[in-house]
């Protein structure tokens, strides 16, 4: 019972130490893992992302005139797209995705749900044109595309 006794604790001892040891690595890992750069130890960061200071004009340019007319309506039918992409993540997702939520039928006040109704409608109105834009470009992109691929040139 004794040599139990003894076994016991030196296991005891045996945990605590090696769980000192462990979260000693844990954090030391934490440190040099964690944030690549420290503003208060780093006086000096890196950006690594590249900066184009051409126009996409000037990117463009090659002899044939025609093709760079064609790459000139795609490259501006592209940037168009993404502007769209991005203005729909930023102004039109959560508005949609959250109308209506958080309130329930039961603590609604007479008209409150008309009221939010009211308020949603110049949402609605500016969600309306932005698809009509959309819908443009779409059109666009697919002339575009059809006057590109004709069997006659």
């Amino acid at each position: 019972e004794i040599h139990a006794e003894v076994q016991l604790k030196n296991y005891g001892k045996f945990l605590e130490e090696y769980t000192s040891q462990l979260k000693r690595i844990e954090d030391a890992l934490d440190d040099s893992v964690g944030d690549v750069w420290d503003f208060s130890l780093d006086p000096i960061a890196l950006k690594l992302l590249p900066y184009e200071q051409s126009s996409l004009l000037e990117l463009i340019k090659t002899e044939n005139k025609v093709l760079n007319k064609v790459i000139t309506v795609y490259a501006a039918l592209c940037c168009e797209i993404k502007k769209l992409k991005y203005e729909a993540e930023t102004k039109f997702y959560n508005g949609l995705l959250f109308y209506g939520e958080g309130a329930t039928d039961s603590s609604m006040v007479e008209g409150d749900c008309q009221i939010q109704m009211g308020r949603f409608v110049s949402f609605l109105q500016e969600l309306s044109c932005f698809v009509t834009r959309c819908y443009e470009v779409v059109v666009n992109v697919v002339h575009q595309l059809a006057v590109l691929y004709t069997n006659n040139k």
